[in-house]
């Protein structure tokens, strides 16, 4: 087997020495082909499709929503405002005017479909027309009134029974639903309306880890292609190991895509930890090439000796990092089972664009510094040779 892998890699580093530019090209059309999957790449904010289902608790769980109905419950709260000094404003939330405001509010959400049940202190006068101080007080003598309201009675509750249903769009939908009818209701002054509940909370909290994700990736992607520009000290060797580097991540999330695979509460954040875990393997291709070259042997040597040496390293050191992280797939809970299966892709990917697609990019680069060197001294040739012309 060593000696399989010996010689496989020596070819490797000829083939991409003599059809560098070619070998470039696919590397481009592979990345354009898996990158068109990140269009498809979607987060799932159902976290229950990342618990184990199979488990006799939540099939049980499942037969009470069945029987007893499994709609979601999302809260308004009603609140006084404090910073409003008005001698109209509301100082206590039983005043007539907020129960009227709820009534108004109760009305018109009624009408929307996916509306099961409402509960407010609205309910106790539903069908009246008016609504004084008497009626609240012989109200509040109920015992389920009390419910609704804070001891300080700075605060009351509206319960809203809909059956929402899953995925992020429909919670946002209905979510703004809900902020339409609420902007729409003629409100007393002093007042404030919020809303709350499972839905979303969990659609807040997936926003925040989109946002997070994305913050963290920008993050991370910056400060490790500054630390490659301080430890390469070059800013194209850097470029050199940073850029196998995206391509890697890229086709981890493409591929996530077009395999339908959803990122979850567990993976949304997995792009930073990939780059950190998989930036070290270019980082060793970049620099043994760097070390052979110095020593003044060719080119094709040298790429033989870095993807030879350095490739049958790395492969041990990265088939038991995807080892280690998908072995996680034999968990019982899919949300842990999606975080190794996601990661050890994501560094087998890694893996494959440092030994691939990294010796490619170094040859290009050399290329490029020799014709580059070579038009420079073209140029000063012929401005010598000028200015010896103009000199006879």
């Amino acid at each position: 087997m060593p000696d399989f892998l010996e010689t496989n890699l020596k070819r490797l580093a000829e083939i991409q020495r003599k059809h560098t530019r070619l070998l470039a090209v696919l590397v481009v059309l592979i990345t354009i082909f898996l990158g068109i999957g990140l269009k498809d790449l979607t987060i799932n904010s159902d976290i229950r499709q990342e618990m184990p289902t199979e488990l006799p608790i939540f099939k049980l769980n499942d037969k009470i929503a069945d029987k007893f109905g499994g709609e979601d419950i999302v809260v308004i709260a009603v609140y006084l405002d404090e910073t409003v000094d008005s001698k109209n404003a509301v100082r206590d939330i039983r005043d007539p005017r907020v129960i009227r405001s709820l009534m108004l509010l109760e009305n018109s959400l009624r009408d929307e479909g996916s509306v099961t049940s409402l509960s407010s202190p609205a309910s106790f006068f539903r069908g009246r027309k008016t609504i004084t101080d008497g009626d609240i007080t012989e109200m509040m003598h109920s015992p389920q009134a009390e419910a609704f309201f804070s001891r300080d009675y700075k605060m009351t509750l509206m319960y809203i029974t809909a059956d929402i249903g899953t995925g992020e769009e429909k919670i946002q939908d209905f979510n703004r639903l809900i902020g339409q009818q609420i902007e729409s209701t003629p409100k007393p002054t002093g007042v404030k309306f919020g809303i709350t509940g499972a839905p979303i909370l969990r659609m807040t909290i997936f926003d925040l880890l989109k946002r997070d994700a994305a913050f963290t990736l920008v993050v991370a992607a910056v400060f490790i292609l500054l630390l490659l520009f301080v430890m390469q000290r070059s800013y194209s060797q850097g470029l050199l190991v940073f850029i196998p580097l995206s391509l890697g991540l890229i086709w981890t999330m493409g591929t996530l895509g077009w395999l339908g695979i959803s990122l979850s509460i567990a993976t949304v954040g997995l792009s930073s930890m990939i780059m950190g875990l998989g930036v070290e393997y270019g980082v060793f291709v970049v620099s043994r090439y760097k070390e052979e070259r110095a020593k003044k042997v060719s080119q094709l040597e040298s790429m033989q000796t870095t993807v030879h040496g350095i490739g049958t390293a790395v492969i041990g050191s990265g088939l038991t990092t995807i080892v280690g992280f998908g072995v996680l797939s034999f968990t019982s809970l899919p949300m842990i089972q999606h975080f190794g299966q996601t990661l050890a892709l994501g560094i087998a990917y890694c893996l494959l664009a440092a030994l691939f697609a990294n010796p490619v990019l170094i040859l290009l680069e050399e290329d490029y510094e020799y014709w580059n060197t070579q038009r420079k001294l073209g140029k000063l040739a012929a401005r010598r040779d000028e200015h010896i012309m103009r000199g006879r």
